[in-house]
């Protein structure tokens, strides 16, 4: 039963927001817009791209340093099979095969590894909350409601940056708390969440050196700014011209969006976060989905493309590494 709702839920979420998107819209106007497209944006847009996963990649060599020195080159390959990884397979598998790929090539532990993805996913917050903020300065007049967004935002910046800092400096502290905590809980469970808070710790320890905390934070800012610049090319296809601070916005709620369940590929979320937040800026429906569907597949085809070849160059057994990615998912 649990495996058949987690299986549902991404398709009933998916259609869901897919009919929120399309509500009201012209399907003849929708194809003609698409079909008007510039050409023009294509060589930016993956330059951009490009760098976006560059920048991702030295962000995870500095995530790393706990666990050893490795260089861009090496943590490419397993990080790009595993954004395609999420591309195409069900519940975001994809960051348990990087895990389990980097954790073969590199002799670091599965566990381990996987706590630096948790870790990138929380700098990764950080860094779309703020770029988020960002853009509600820059517009000045938010549309109704989205002060709560942005009140919301600005707590889960704080709360994260404290979480994160806290944890960094004071492993023993959190390590200490959860042996006291434990003894209630069965034996497997205490077991596990020991490892796996002593992995994260661990992986936090970057954060304790002032010097690579704020490399990785401008690392997860630039990223994220770099995303709204995709953002702003899209639309540039479709001859709509932006601000900075609306683009960022987009982002944020894409961001958000894109956290819900749904179906591989990101279908339906990122339709429906164009819509809702560019739609009060006086931007046309069918541009707002025009200019999602080119954002979503600039990024699904290069990405994608680019992970099946790592993938394939290395021969490795796809069943396999499968059941060791479900496997460390029932650990986890």
């Amino acid at each position: 039963m649990k495996r058949v709702l987690a299986l549902l839920l991404p398709i009933l979420f998916t259609v869901g927001l897919l009919v929120y998107a399309l509500r009201g819209v012209d399907l003849g106007t929708l194809r003609s817009t698409l079909l008007e497209g510039e050409l023009w944006v294509i060589a930016p847009f993956l330059i951009l791209l490009a760098f976006f996963f560059l920048n991702n990649a030295l962000r995870w060599t500095l995530i790393l340093r706990p666990f050893g020195r490795f260089s861009m080159r090496q943590v490419a390959p397993s990080m790009m099979i595993g954004f395609a990884g999420n591309n195409v397979l069900p519940l975001r598998i994809g960051e348990l095969i990087r895990a389990v790929i980097f954790a073969k090539e590199s002799g670091c532990s599965r566990s381990g590894v996987l706590m630096t993805l948790v870790v990138e996913r929380a700098l990764d917050l950080v860094g779309i909350l703020l770029v988020f903020v960002t853009g509600a300065i820059l517009v000045g007049e938010l549309p109704p409601g989205w002060t709560y967004g942005l009140a919301i935002a600005l707590a889960g910046i704080l709360a994260l940056i404290t979480t994160l800092v806290l944890l960094g400096r004071f492993p023993d502290v959190s390590l200490g708390l959860w042996r006291r905590l434990s003894p209630s809980l069965p034996v497997l469970v205490a077991e596990r969440g020991q490892t796996y808070l002593a992995e994260l710790t661990r992986g936090l320890a970057a954060l304790a050196t002032p010097s690579t905390a704020a490399a990785l934070l401008l690392q997860s800012l630039l990223r994220w700014y770099v995303a709204a610049a995709l953002v702003w090319l899209s639309l540039a296809g479709y001859d709509v011209s932006v601000s900075p601070g609306v683009a960022m916005l987009v982002v944020g709620v894409t961001a958000a969006a894109v956290s819900l369940p749904s179906v591989p590929g990101f279908v339906g979320p990122v339709q429906a976060a164009f819509v809702f937040a560019l739609t009060p800026f006086g931007i046309g429906q069918e541009v707002a989905l025009a200019a999602s569907i080119l954002f979503l597949v600039g990024h699904w085809v290069p990405v994608t493309l680019t992970g099946a070849l790592y993938f394939v160059s290395r021969h490795y057994s796809y069943r396999q590494i499968r059941r060791e990615a479900a496997s460390l998912s029932e650990s986890a």
